[in-house]
């Protein structure tokens, strides 16, 4: 047991909020009940805050019950009813039942909330397999899903590793935008996180730690491309062609196919002419390695979202100079702890405090759970003078304010940076000192557009040449491009692609689509909500839980396949755009459409337009009168 002053320091770190409902939930202590609790409107997301002697209530009571080593076992799982109450006393509110589904299930009391289990005799026929694409965050989630219910598969990986995404992206200071505590599965509990905001290294071993301590990992095929999947319609199994390093292609037979290639698979070529004379080095920032450097380098980035602006400081602290080429400008906005390291001292609390790890997971959701309030226009606001709302349009005034403080008030970089298009309309971007990079004697913000790259430099639209010994790509994903590069030809041969050409890429609930039987998604189109009140791993296990949910179907009924009808599919997706439209996305402002949110035909395709809770219900268990089931002929 450490010493009374290195809890002390613990408790001092802790977020009072979780501190408190952790303590109460493990001792239920009146004067813990009795602390005055005010919710506090933010423009993001509001808080719950304490004034400073019931604060230091509970700060004095959680070392004495820390220290008393008398601690609760927080391997039990309340009632429903008592996770309701403990729900509505966190967020100092009253909220409708049909809330609280969601919110139940992002406190991950059960060892395993989100995972599917066989409700009769389990049993899955001879050479019955299901076959996964791609081993980053979906693939490992669903794996796991499957090797707890005993289902056969094969994660099917053309990278030599697993992550995904985190093994692709290893350029400087890359990490996930969302607290660690929101960005991890559920059912591994307690994993200590060393930073607020994980780098891409823990994040990438957090994924190899959680594949090989869950069966996963001897299941994965490494260097294994699938280039195409073909539906068998009289046998209803898919042939898949598997293209392995140095080796003839082969085929592999799969009843189910679970696509888990993610959006962010295809890199983005540099839309740019004399990319091919250029004589110094060009990089997409997915093609990051340790061999390439920068120090004392003319340096070009192009690009200002997420990694434009992740990776900029890193480089600036070591280039001769930076040129910054910036199309569209950015709404940048700070993070609390975002950079930071976990004290020794918390990290002991997560481990030692019951119920702490589960009320920190939760409380790290409150950020998003709001977020559709700003994204619904005002029509009386607007008819005042406003642009959206009235909570949208301070949020612009805070962020303005942000940049000027950030770039100590310098009017030629503000009447670059500031956006004509209200907040929220992109992907938020969050601030790793990109504005105060830009204000470094060695870095140049440039807004002209780039008409042509020579050997040695690159030249604006208006003559400008500026020299450059190494370009950066930070021009993103080809976004619209769903589970490329493989191809799948469903039923009666019909091409998914071909099918996605009329109105851009669809699915029910993200998932299925009609025509594809036994053809699952994860992360596909319209799939995570615009105001989601849990990280994307929770998504995913909520998914995988619904295509287990499908797969069971199948074998306690003997079918072979399933497939969603082409009238549940239709009414699902004019009900998306419907509530869509609703959202400043789909303005009709050229502006507004500048977002890989909303593909070419006006529609929105990467976010389903509910707010998390609604979203949710829908895909906690398969609609089985959705699908039509057939054996095999």
């Amino acid at each position: 047991m450490p010493d009374r002053k290195f809890v002390e320091r613990a408790v001092a770190d802790a977020d009072v909020n979780v501190l408190r409902m952790a303590l109460f939930q493990a001792t239920r202590d009146p004067d813990i009940a009795a602390v005055h609790a005010e919710r506090i409107a933010g423009l993001v997301a509001d808080t719950v805050v304490f004034c400073d002697d019931d604060t230091n209530l509970i700060r004095l009571k959680a070392v004495e019950y820390l220290m008393s080593g008398d601690l609760a076992d927080d391997g039990q799982t309340p009632s429903t009813d008592e996770i309701a109450d403990l729900i509505l006393m966190a967020e100092a509110r009253d909220l409708a039942s049909e809330d609280l589904l969601m919110r139940s299930q992002i406190l991950s009391f059960p060892e395993w909330p989100f995972q599917r289990e066989w409700t009769g005799k389990k049993s899955v026929p001879d050479g019955y397999s299901v076959a996964i694409i791609g081993a980053g965050f979906s693939g490992i989630a669903m794996g796991v899903q499957l090797a707890r219910l005993g289902i056969p598969f094969t994660i099917y990986e053309r990278r030599s590793e697993i992550g995904g995404v985190w093994s692709i992206n290893t350029y400087p200071d890359v990490r996930v935008d969302t607290l660690s505590a929101s960005y991890e599965y559920s059912f591994e509990k307690k994993y200590p996180w060393t930073e607020y905001f994980a780098r891409q290294s823990e994040v990438r071993a957090y994924l190899d730690h959680v594949a090989r301590k869950h069966g996963v990992y001897e299941h994965i095929c490494f260097d294994a491309d699938v280039t195409s999947a073909r539906f068998d319609d009289v046998a209803k199994t898919w042939t898949l062609t598997v293209a392995e390093a140095e080796q003839s292609p082969t085929s592999v037979v799969a009843n189910v196919v679970v696509a888990a290639s993610g959006l962010f698979a295809t890199p983005r070529e540099l839309p740019v002419e004399g990319v091919a004379e250029f004589s110094g080095q060009i990089v997409h920032t997915t093609e990051w390695n340790d061999s390439i450097d920068y120090a004392g380098k003319n340096v070009a980035i192009i690009g200002n979202g997420s990694t434009g602006v992740q990776l900029l400081s890193k480089v600036a602290s070591e280039a001769a100079s930076v040129t910054v080429y910036q199309r569209t400008p950015q709404w940048i906005s700070p993070r609390a702890k975002y950079g930071e390291a976990i004290s020794e001292e918390l990290q002991w609390l997560f481990q030692a405090m019951p119920f702490y790890w589960n009320w920190n997971k939760y409380i790290a959701g409150f950020a998003s759970n709001d977020i559709r309030d700003l994204l619904i226009a005002d029509e009386q606001w607007i008819a005042d003078g406003g642009d959206v709302n009235k909570r949208n349009d301070a949020m612009r005034e805070m962020l303005v304010d942000y940049i000027r403080t950030q770039v100590d008030d310098r009017e030629d970089l503000i009447e670059k940076l500031v956006p004509d298009y209200p907040p929220m309309t992109r992907r938020p971007v969050v601030d790793n000192q990109w504005y105060t990079s830009l204000t470094r004697d060695n870095v140049e913000l440039v807004t002209t557009p780039i008409e042509r790259l020579s050997p040695f430099a690159v030249q604006t639209s208006d003559g400008a040449v500026r020299d450059a010994d190494l370009i950066i790509a930070a021009v993103g994903f080809q976004t619209e491009k769903y589970l490329w590069p493989t191809e799948y030809v469903g039923a009666g041969g019909v091409s998914l692609e071909d099918v996605w050409k009329v109105q851009g890429a669809q699915a029910h609930l993200g998932m299925t689509v009609p025509g594809f039987p036994n053809l699952f998604m994860l992360y596909g189109p319209n799939s995570q909500p615009v105001a989601s009140g849990a990280g994307l791993p929770i998504w995913l296990e909520t998914w995988c839980g619904y295509i287990a949910g499908g797969i069971l179907a199948m074998l306690d009924n003997g079918h072979a396949s399933m497939d969603i009808r082409r009238d549940a599919f239709d009414h699902y997706n004019e009900q998306l755009h419907k509530e869509a439209c609703r959202l400043i996305y789909l303005s009709q402002t050229s502006t507004t459409r500048k977002n890989y949110y909303v593909n070419k035909w006006g529609r929105l395709q990467v976010s389903a337009p509910w707010d998390g809770e609604e979203y949710f219900a829908m895909c906690v268990d398969p609609h089985l009168s959705d699908f039509d089931f057939a054996s095999e002929e």
